[in-house]
């Protein structure tokens, strides 16, 4: 039991310290080269948001607040709060700002689409800047944000770039679950700079934060192309591609932040939507990494249980010291890293819950509206 032991506790310092050596070597974005000059807007935001009040205003005004002086048009998807009147105040109280905002109504939602792409469609009408910014409410941006990511998209002459930000936490429950799928995720990516340079083979995307010329959006059949994606930043950048156009995606950690879910269950529910839509039609591949998560812990308690001492606190010791190192490399608190193993279980079962989701045809709902994945692999969200 002690050589398994320290061959598993080695597995899991290995598994963080590849995973940091690649998120320290991805690239960065450029540096801003100008700001705006007072002329027109090169940039539009779109932002949808369905019930979102205790948001939108902080994303709004840093939205605002960017040096690139984007116009902001903030699409209501049939809000049942307080979202719009809460918009429309920030308007009268920034009379200089507020020209560049204002808010629209998606109005009904069609059959064949999902809310989100069908507010973002309804929204891009009547828009005639140069490049087009999607972006969600949860996010907060720095002011040089808008403007690197605009000088990095013409400098690689990408068509359509992503960031990655930094995933906020607050509370044991978010701390359980977000780093370690973060830690997944980033694992599942592998090596940032073909998706950063826009020549990967597969394009990768995030829906909290897409700049994209809007010319190729056009030429990639716009946003009714992915109507029924349920992953439709994944799909809008492989439409991108299968027009022929490029696209980046960049870790950012220190220009954008964002807070998905607040609390345990909004936490659990989320990512068990999202990790169905990841890894529920591979089978395969999921249970392996149910495997790989529980395997470490299990023995761990079973050596505790047994009174094995030794090969107990070899596991304990490798497995913080790699949620350690996951954690500091995701810019979350090292404080949380005493979690493990208990951050692997929940992992594991969540995985596991996700692909029984996917195997009875229906995934956890999103502000009410249900999400049914089709045979294919893809999902289709109402």
């Amino acid at each position: 039991m002690l050589i398994a032991a320290a061959l598993l506790a080695a597995g899991l310092l290995a598994f963080a310290a590849l995973v940091a050596f690649e998120r320290h070597r991805a690239p960065a974005l450029a540096p801003a080269e100008t700001e705006s000059n007072g002329g027109p807007p090169l940039v539009t935001v779109l932002l949808p948001v369905r019930d979102e009040e205790a948001d939108v205003v902080a994303c709004v005004e840093t939205l605002l607040g960017q040096t690139a002086r984007p116009r902001v048009r903030v699409i209501d998807d049939s809000s049942s709060d307080r979202t719009v009147e809460r918009v429309e105040g920030l308007i009268a109280s920034l009379p200089a700002a507020g020209r560049r905002l204002e808010v629209v109504s998606a109005g009904d939602l069609p059959e064949g689409w999902r809310g989100k792409v069908h507010a973002l469609d309804r929204g891009l009408d009547g828009v005639d800047s140069p490049w087009i910014l999607t972006t969600d409410a949860d996010t907060r941006h720095a002011s040089t944000v808008l403007a690197r990511a605009l000088a990095t998209a013409q400098r690689d002459g990408l068509d359509l770039l992503s960031l990655a930000g930094h995933q906020k936490v607050a509370g044991l429950g978010e701390a359980l679950l977000t780093p370690p799928v973060f830690a997944l995720l980033d694992r599942t990516l592998g090596d940032w700079r073909p998706q950063a340079r826009g020549t990967a083979a597969s394009p990768l995307a995030n829906g909290q934060f897409l700049l994209m010329r809007r010319e190729a959006l056009g030429a990639a059949g716009g946003f009714a192309a992915i109507r029924q994606a349920a992953l439709d930043d994944v799909a809008l950048a492989r439409a991108f591609q299968s027009a022929g156009r490029r696209t980046g995606f960049v870790r950012a950690l220190d220009l954008l932040d964002v807070r998905m879910y607040r609390g345990l269950v909004a936490t659990w529910r989320g990512w068990r939507r999202n990790l169905a839509l990841i890894f529920g039609h591979r089978p395969g591949r999921l249970w392996a990494i149910v495997l790989a998560l529980a395997a470490p812990g299990t023995l761990a308690l079973a050596a505790l249980a047994g009174g094995a001492w030794r090969p107990a606190a070899i596991l304990w010791a490798g497995g913080v010291a790699a949620s350690a190192i996951l954690r500091a490399t995701s810019s979350h608190p090292l404080r949380h890293a005493w979690l493990w193993p208990w951050d692997s279980f929940a992992l594991a079962l969540l995985l596991a819950v996700a692909r029984r989701d996917v195997r009875r045809g229906r995934l956890a709902s999103w502000k009410g509206r249900p999400i049914v994945p089709d045979q294919s692999g893809e999902s289709d969200a109402s």
